[in-house]
């Protein structure tokens, strides 16, 4: 996998739409098996298939194939995240920018989704269920954004090494 992203930095500079692929693709793969995990483990009523939700019957959510798709469905998402992400707020330093983006996206999914038809929630969960998906959902938002922002905004690391 290194070897299609190893020309980030081919002159130094960090190509910001390639390198937004690569943290996005790895944060939509590193979430949805931390999701799948909270899944098997009944910390959240959510599968990682749940973006997939209205298209696939609830047989095939929760099977193998649900989940492999709804990972892969994951990971476009991601993907898609953190491209938006670098366009708009690379520019801001720190992780609460990132922890703010997660949570946006947690209300956007979760709270305008069901209205919008994009994703189905099931409201039986409680609150430690969605106390779950919104942690997961803002530590997602903290990797792209940290992950981003300090490759765009940290300055000492472009600095020469015998500079004083």
């Amino acid at each position: 996998m290194n070897l299609i992203f190893q020309n980030f930095k081919r002159t130094g500079v960090t190509k910001p739409l390639a390198y937004a692929l690569y943290i996005g693709f790895f944060a939509g793969l590193f979430w949805s098996c931390i999701r799948m995990i909270s899944y098997y483990c009944n910390f959240t009523s959510v599968p990682v298939s749940f973006l997939i939700r209205n298209w696939l019957s609830n047989e095939h959510i929760i099977s193998g194939f649900g989940q492999m798709i709804g990972s892969l469905s994951f990971i476009a998402f991601s993907i898609v995240a953190s491209v938006l992400y670098m366009w708009f707020f690379r520019k801001l330093k720190g992780p609460w920018p990132g922890l703010w983006y997660g949570l946006g996206w947690w209300g956007i999914l979760f709270g305008l989704g069901p209205f919008f038809g994009l994703t189905h929630i099931e409201t039986g969960g409680g609150f430690t269920l969605a106390l779950t998906d919104l942690c997961l959902f803002v530590v997602w938002g903290l990797f792209i954004g940290y992950s981003i922002a300090f490759e765009f905004t940290d300055e000492a690391s472009r600095e020469p090494a015998n500079a004083s």
